[in-house]
């Protein structure tokens, strides 16, 4: 297991060191929470260390994705073009899902992650909402199985989806299952708009704090501010 720096001197020592890798590590967070964007800090720290990492996204192309990035200083257009990262775009012909298409979809994605596994050391879901939405049990209990698989094979699995988009059961079986799990907030701070993640679950790293207040600045990127004063 290694200890993967994000970069940020306060976010790094607040995790104990930073995430750790192999690991299945899983963001919760309601729409505009700042899930993506951490999660591609974690991509981009991968790429950083040499390695190769791959994104399932069901919200952006491959150019937007990449913009996204390019908009809080992750620029990781070079990593694209030499192949050490992949995009992959993931979306329904008008944009019309259902439980049929949703279980078929998480089907699909586990297999098509185990075919491309020894092309990545890294792979990001962002996000899992749409593909388990209604999923049946058995079949969302088949998908944490393949994943951990690809994990204990060396490999990082990111997920992150919106607390209601998953039932309360496959919630805690999700968590259970998480070497990391990662809560995202919104809230104010001095009528700022911030995040703050909770820290639920950390293996590998000694983590030192369980709230960490984090700001998305353009010309900085994530950033972590104090903790006195939130109003949650």
């Amino acid at each position: 297991m290694r200890i993967i720096r994000l970069g940020i001197r306060e976010l790094d020592e607040d995790l104990g060191g930073g995430v750790p890798h192999p690991s299945l590590i899983s963001i919760e967070g309601g729409y505009g929470s700042g899930k993506t964007i951490f999660t591609q800090q974690i991509l981009y720290s991968m790429l950083r260390e040499g390695m190769r990492a791959c994104v399932v996204t069901g919200e952006a192309t491959a150019k937007e994705y990449l913009e996204m990035m390019r908009s809080v200083r992750l620029d990781a257009t070079s990593h694209f073009l030499a192949g050490r990262l992949a995009i992959y775009p993931l979306h329904v012909k008008g944009g019309q899902w259902d439980s049929f298409l949703s279980a078929l979809f998480l089907r699909v994605l586990w297999g098509f992650l185990e075919l491309q596994r020894e092309k990545f050391d890294c792979v990001a879901i962002d996000s899992l909402s749409a593909i388990s939405m209604d999923t049946p049990r058995h079949e969302f209990l088949t998908f944490i199985t393949r994943i951990k698989n690809i994990v204990s094979d060396g490999k990082t699995v990111i997920v992150t989806f919106h607390p209601r988009s998953l039932a309360d059961e496959n919630v805690m079986r999700l968590k259970s299952a998480s070497d990391v799990y990662l809560k995202l907030l919104n809230t104010k701070f001095a009528n700022t708009p911030v995040k703050v993640l909770e820290i639920v679950k950390l293996w590998g790293s000694g983590g030192r704090k369980s709230s960490i207040m984090l700001e998305i600045h353009p010309a900085v990127g994530l950033r972590v501010m104090p903790l006195g004063g939130i109003k949650l």
